[in-house]
């Protein structure tokens, strides 16, 4: 083994990870881009306030829709938006902190990327392969196009499944504790990072486990349990977010706000090498020459060698093969009718997102240039090609420079409503259930038909504190969305809450007399179990993780 060699060996991971620095560079200019996402720096904003209101996790957010609040993070993915949090305590603006958890995607891609690579390829060729992983175009277009800062981040999890799934499932299991503990972590964080691309790439980890339990015979029934265990734990890991979710979809209106059948590509989308801004119309959606060069240059050489690799690289081969084909399929028109069968498939919004999958999957075809003479060079070559032919991508179309009071007039109406808000419909948020109009202006955060409140006080973004007095029974309504989490108390007894009409306020029956009422929003007792259970499983998965052996 050489000295380059030896030396990919210990810090490849480290060098893949300052070569994907270029990508975001961009991020460093002042203030934020013309990206299609650009709310996150307001939503981010709304997770501070319920952070600093003392309410952990993170749900019901006070602000939103003409301050009637939203269930933002009981249906959104929290996790990029924790990261974010911790950057904005820091001392960073609502804008930086988002762009930090955007910056940090690729680098920490690539260099996971690596160490799954190098476990059935050579070094050189697993630094080239996390090169291409970070620069293909639609790493550009997640950041620098869209903004989305989900999904953006959701590549950091992808390698770390697999590795997991492939040490667990290959035979002769080392440290098996290791990654069952690393694997549930990565499974739990993906579905809190962007559960639509959890959705998405799960069931191919799941087949990749599959492939290995059927072709490798010893220890299998061990292997099986090492597989379920590893995503048992991450499924409870992410309970607390996923079943919420899941149970309390009922509680609002259904919409998907996009069509999918308007978002299917023809093939000339993704071969064309075309680099555009916008939406779905202009986009760019092209896999990119390194793509290209990967998948077909490794195939011939897989095809022709097949006989002579091992049968752990087969089976990956035949894994990178049939998700490469599934996800061109689910790209494409002709799979209509799955779309149309498969439960919750439809939420997924744009086929297109399956480009995801070809992105994670290419750098998986140079495992058939293992074992052929001049490796090092083609590999420096499509090293160069990857870097030369997609680094002009990776920058905004415009530095609109724009801070964080931009965002806050456009997507956050409390305490004033001002006019960049009016121009925009939170497109995003379905209504709840009980909700007949969305509102079109602001009202107090308490209101009767008559005179019988005295006096309000906010205790926190959150809860409020109302004293009323009458002759006579009256009904209170409280302008937040009634939904799971919120309670109210009349002189210290807990009181029913209704849904009002026309907005689906909270209300209140309230009787004769002088009272104090406290309303406030607190977890309810299943979802307090949830984040007690999901709690301690990723604590249990972090302490498997940081064991070398067991």
């Amino acid at each position: 083994m050489g000295k380059f060699e030896k030396f990919l060996n210990k810090y490849g991971w480290l060098l893949a990870l300052i070569l994907a620095i270029p990508t975001v560079l961009a991020l460093l200019h002042l203030g934020f881009y013309g990206a299609s996402d650009d709310l996150h720096p307001a939503w981010l904003y709304e997770m501070d306030r319920v952070l600093k209101a003392g309410i952990f996790p993170p749900r019901f957010v006070p602000d939103l829709s003409f301050g009637f609040g939203y269930p933002l993070f009981n249906f959104i993915y929290p996790f990029p938006f924790y990261l974010g949090e911790i950057f904005h305590l820091e001392g960073l603006s609502l804008v930086g902190s988002t762009k930090a958890v955007l910056f940090l995607g690729i680098p920490l891609s690539v260099a996971f990327m690596f160490a799954f690579l190098k476990k059935f390829m050579k070094s050189d060729l697993s630094l080239v392969g996390s090169l291409i992983y970070g620069y293909l175009p639609y790493r550009s277009t997640e950041i620098y196009v869209r903004g989305d800062i989900g999904e953006a981040f959701s590549f950091v999890f992808f390698p770390l499944i697999s590795l997991s799934v492939f040490e667990l499932t290959k035979g002769n299991t080392k440290n098996r504790w290791r990654y069952i503990g690393l694997g549930g972590i990565s499974v739990a964080l993906l579905v809190l990072t962007h559960d639509i691309a959890a959705y998405m790439f799960l069931p191919f980890a799941v087949l990749l486990g599959i492939l290995f339990l059927v072709f490798i015979k010893p220890d299998r029934i061990k292997r099986v349990v090492n597989f379920i265990l590893m995503f048992l734990l991450g499924a409870l890991g992410s309970l607390y977010f996923w079943f919420p979710a899941l149970t309390q979809s009922s509680l609002l209106k259904y919409s998907t706000v996009y069509d999918f059948q308007d978002y299917f590509l023809p093939v000339k989308r993704l071969i064309t090498p075309y680099f555009g801004y916008g939406g779905f119309p202009t986009m760019s959606f092209f896999i990119g020459f390194a793509a290209f060069v990967s998948i077909i240059l490794g195939s011939i050489f897989l095809i022709l060698l097949f006989r002579k690799i091992n049968q752990e690289n087969r089976i990956i081969f035949l894994w990178a093969l049939i998700t490469l084909l599934i996800s061109l399929f689910m790209m494409n028109i002709r799979s209509t009718f799955i779309w149309n069968l498969v439960p919750l498939l439809p939420y997924f919004q744009f086929p297109w997102r399956f480009l995801t999958m070809v992105v994670f999957i290419s750098p998986i075809f140079l495992l058939g240039l293992n074992d052929i003479k001049f490796r090092v060079w083609i590999a420096l070559g499509i090293g160069i090609l990857t870097i030369v032919t997609t680094i002009s991508y990776f920058h905004p179309q415009d530095y609109l420079e724009r801070t964080d009071s931009y965002y806050l007039a456009r997507y956050i109406p409390v305490p004033v409503v001002l006019p960049a808000y009016l121009t925009q419909d939170e497109e995003y948020l379905r209504l709840p259930e009980a909700t007949e109009v969305r509102p079109t202006k602001d009202y107090p955060i308490a209101y009767t038909s008559g005179s019988e409140i005295k006096n309000i006080v906010a205790a926190t973004s959150l809860a409020s504190v109302i004293r009323t007095d009458s002759t006579k029974s009256f009904t209170l309504n409280y302008s937040k969305y009634n939904f799971p989490g919120w309670n109210a108390t009349v002189d210290g007894k807990s009181v029913q809450l209704s849904s009002g009409a026309p907005f689906g306020q909270i209300t209140i029956n309230i009787p004769a007399g002088t009272h104090v009422i406290n309303i406030f929003f607190r977890e309810t007792i299943l979802n307090t179990i949830l984040d007690i259970l999901s709690l301690c499983t990723f604590l249990f998965c972090l302490g498997l993780a940081v064991r070398s052996k067991q």
